[in-house]
């Protein structure tokens, strides 16, 4: 255990409600005895080395009707129960391993949305922040009944490596659209988006993976209540040297449950782009569905990338499936499109567009999707 480490943590929450302090000094002490993998280890050592613990200076603004929008630390001293409870919890576990005991440790900020039973908030909640700070946290949660639009856009900017988390919990019957498109600036990040979800609850989950660095993204829902439901769209460009590492994972626990998962992917120069995706369907969890279907294009031939679904399936009275597939792009439509007079970078640019906009269409909203679109055309330099 790094006591030098524990001391600054100490002195960054000693303004925080006691109970915030006494868990973010256990996960400080915790940390080094959880496991960890070659993937966290470059993060956690540079942590380790040189922690930050700035914390983010966002203020109050004049409270929405309908709902709580709160900093998170602000949002621990006014609804202490609450966070308690629910914080790194029911969702991420900080206790899972070390990169998320010390996110917890090192907490820089976040945010808190908390939407009451019964609530229909109409306009979308923007999780939009820019910021030096290496560790941010957003927790939302959605009472039963309740409706609400999530749209998170974080660029952590900062040359240490970033961990961005969010948690979703839904009460019974909530549902949730999700849209997320986060950046970095650090060669090495992570992000996490994991959901509790309780019976007849909804979340569809729509993510754009356009960011220019190395990235390590897990996105899991656990579907606990009876005919609860998970829908994950996800499309993603990798380029030049850098790796993306994409973790979807949909857990079958309660009856009549339904999980599926989407995502497209393009990788082009030296890249890698990865997806491991896995279903499972637990002993019980009876007349429930499992699918997926994972995609990547190869633009190059030093390009590589994994499609790798998973079902584990541990009932017999269910609907479970899974495609996927990596190929090439099609020589003959390169020489097409160049003989109709564009470059090969710009018949890669159009290739790929076709190969991702599939996905990006199913993005329900008119205005969130054209936003993705015009963010997928400047990833790829078309703007």
């Amino acid at each position: 255990m790094n006591q030098e480490l524990l001391e600054q943590v100490q002195v960054a929450s000693q303004h925080q409600p006691a109970w915030l302090q006494q868990k973010r000094q256990l996960a400080t002490l915790r940390s080094t005895d959880l496991p960890i993998d070659h993937w966290q280890e470059p993060m956690v050592d540079c942590w380790q080395k040189r922690p930050n613990l700035t914390k983010t200076n966002e203020q109050v603004t004049t409270s929405p009707a309908g709902y709580v929008d709160l900093p998170i630390f602000i949002a621990a001293e006014q609804y202490p129960e609450l966070l308690q409870e629910n914080l790194m919890e029911k969702a991420i576990d900080w206790q899972a391993n070390q990169i998320n005991a010390l996110h917890l440790a090192l907490l820089n900020g976040g945010r808190f949305i908390y939407v009451p039973d019964g609530a229909v908030v109409k306009q979308p909640i923007e999780l939009a922040y820019s910021g030096t700070e290496c560790n941010y946290h957003n927790l939302v949660i959605v009472g039963a009944n309740a409706q609400v639009t999530i749209v998170e856009q974080v660029h952590a900017q900062n040359d240490q490596p970033s961990y961005v988390g969010t948690e979703l919990l839904l009460g019974n019957s909530a549902k949730v659209d999700y849209y997320q498109s986060n950046t970095f600036t650090a060669d090495h990040n992570w992000e996490s988006v994991r959901a509790y979800q309780a019976g007849d609850s909804l979340l569809n989950m729509y993510v754009a993976l356009f960011d220019r660095h190395h990235l390590v993204g897990d996105f899991h829902s656990n579907l606990d209540g009876d005919g609860s439901n998970a829908n994950f769209k996800m499309v993603g460009i990798a380029t030049h040297d850098q790796l993306q590492e994409i973790n979807t994972r949909i857990d079958n626990h309660g009856l009549h449950t339904d999980g599926e998962i989407l995502q497209n992917g393009g990788v082009k120069d030296q890249a890698v782009l990865n997806f491991h995706a896995v279903g499972k369907i637990y002993q019980g969890a009876h007349q429930s569905a499992s699918n997926q279907e994972s995609r990547l294009l190869t633009l190059t031939a030093e390009s590589h990338g994994e499609a790798d679904p998973v079902l584990l399936i541990e009932d017999n009275d269910v609907n479970a499936g899974h495609a996927a597939s990596i190929g090439q792009v099609n020589p003959d439509q390169l020489y097409y499109l160049q003989s109709r007079g564009l470059t090969l970078m710009e018949a890669e640019i159009l290739l790929t567009k076709g190969f991702l906009l599939p996905v990006i269409e199913k993005f329900p909203d008119q205005h969130l999707r054209e936003r993705t679109i015009n963010e997928l055309l400047e990833r790829l330099g078309v703007q």
